[in-house]
Parts: structure tokens; C-alpha cells; sequence
């Protein structure tokens, strides 16, 4: 991990450090008045973006969302387990975003209803057809921001700059002006990348098309980004509805 701790004018101190997690790179800028809690909240950052990673990238042959794909059931031991509450929290919000947000649009024979074939018990996620997969990659970075937030504060650390490839942006502090809370973006950033598919129409999104929005969570930010992105007039209504969004730019 690079980094680089300058002292400020006003007597503080700021350390920015960047590394690579989530198929992407990292830059923090975080500052104190006490220089000595600057490193140990960077080392731990990225230590937990790093349980994460682990628990839900379904790229990586061992990480707990690969091995719930291929065995389509998991027991979990700890309430608090990232990859059990990213699911939970994936499910409520593919019922208020209308089924826009769907993270079981990877799966063979994808439809609209192939979210309903996923279930959570108390410890147990499981899927009801072996052709369910889930995929987290539009979700995982803000919830990575969310856990992240209380992390720094538990640090004393109350001013930071989190972002994560420049998609995912986490501000914390008071600047007069300025913005706090998550600012997320989706979309196509060439008019030849083709990477977001709708999950009701079974449409990919076309050409150069983007979407941010801010939001005070980090998840809300990534289910709204491309929920914004595929809505209609009357789901996008529906979506002011049910979510405080307080701030929507197309690009």
C-alpha cells in the first residue's frame, strides 16, 4: 500500500494512501488532529475491505459467494456476516426498486421472478433451482462504504475521502459548500461498453449513458445508480418515493 501523511496548515494531519481491492483502486485521504490514528484506520480499512472482497466477489474461486453459486445453500454461524447481510439487504431493495435492482440477473434462464427462487432463514441462505447464481458487483463497493463510515469513526477519524474507482465516493466531514455523504455512478462510459442488462426487459443498456447519485448510504447509492439508470418515467417516480435521494445527474 503507497501512501503519502503531509502536515496541514491548520495544525492537523492527513495521510492519502491508495491500493487495489474489488477489480479496482482505492484512494483514501483521511485527516486528524492526532497524527497516530492515521495509519492504524487506513491499515484497518483496508484489512475490512478485504473480509468483503472475500466474502462476496463471486469472481474469486474461494470466496463465500462462489461457493454459494456452485453448492446453491449456505449455513452461516454469525449474524453479522457480510455475505448473509448483503444478500438480506439485496433482497428488500429488489422489492422497492420495483425488480430494477436484481442481483440474480446472472443466472441461466433469467426472469423477473428468478430473485423469488432465493431464500433467507434465520442462518441459512439457499436457492430453490441449481440455476440460480448471484451476482454482487453492483452492490458490494457501497456496501463496502457503509461498514466503512462507522469503522473511521471508531478511529476518531471524522473528516475522509473514500474512493473506490472513482464509481463509489465516500465523504465524511463538515466543509461549508461542500458535499458529504456517497456519490455513486453508473452506466457506459464509452459508447461501445455494454456491460448493464435490464432485469425485466432482458434489454442491455446501449451507448454512452451514465447516471450519479447522491445518497447519505453507500448501498442505497449503487442500487439507486442503476436502478435510475434502467427506470421509466413511472418506476423512476416510484423511486423518489420510496428512497430520499437527494440528487440525480445524467450524463
Amino acid at each position: 500500500m503507497s501512501h503519502i501523511i503531509r502536515e496541514l496548515p491548520d495544525g492537523t494531519t492527513a495521510i492519502y494512501a491508495w491500493f487495489m481491492a474489488m477489480h479496482t483502486r482505492v484512494d483514501v485521504l483521511l485527516k486528524a488532529a492526532d497524527s497516530t490514528l492515521l495509519m492504524p484506520a487506513v491499515h484497518d480499512m483496508r484489512q475490512l475491505i478485504g473480509e468483503i472482497e472475500a466474502a462476496g466477489n463471486r469472481f474469486a474461486p474461494t470466496s463465500q459467494l462462489a461457493t454459494l453459486n456452485c453448492n446453491g445453500q449456505m449455513v452461516f454461524t454469525h449474524p453479522e456476516d457480510h455475505l448473509y447481510r448483503m444478500i438480506s439487504q439485496c433482497l428488500r431493495f429488489n422489492a422497492l426498486t420495483l425488480g430494477l435492482f436484481d442481483i440474480t440477473v446472472s443466472s441461466r434462464s433469467h426472469s423477473p421472478h428468478t430473485i423469488d427462487l432465493v431464500h433467507l432463514t434465520a442462518d441459512t441462505i439457499y436457492f430453490d433451482e441449481p440455476t440460480v447464481s448471484l451476482d454482487l458487483c453492483g452492490f458490494i463497493k457501497g456496501y463496502a462504504l457503509d461498514q466503512i463510515k462507522p469503522m473511521l469513526a471508531a478511529h476518531g477519524i471524522a473528516d475522509a475521502i473514500v474512493n473506490m474507482g472513482n464509481s463509489s465516493v465516500l465523504a465524511m466531514g463538515y466543509v461549508p459548500g461542500k458535499f458529504t455523504g456517497c456519490l455513486t455512478t453508473s452506466g457506459n462510459d464509452t459508447p461501445t461498453r455494454r456491460h448493464i442488462v435490464n432485469p425485466i426487459t432482458g434489454q442491455w443498456v446501449e451507448g454512452r449513458r451514465q447516471v450519479s447519485v447522491r445518497t447519505q448510504g453507500g448501498a442505497e447509492g449503487e442500487v439507486l445508480a442503476t436502478s435510475v439508470l434502467l427506470a421509466d418515467d413511472r418506476q423512476l417516480l416510484q423511486l423518489k418515493r420510496n428512497f430520499q435521494i437527494e440528487d440525480i445527474n445524467y450524463q
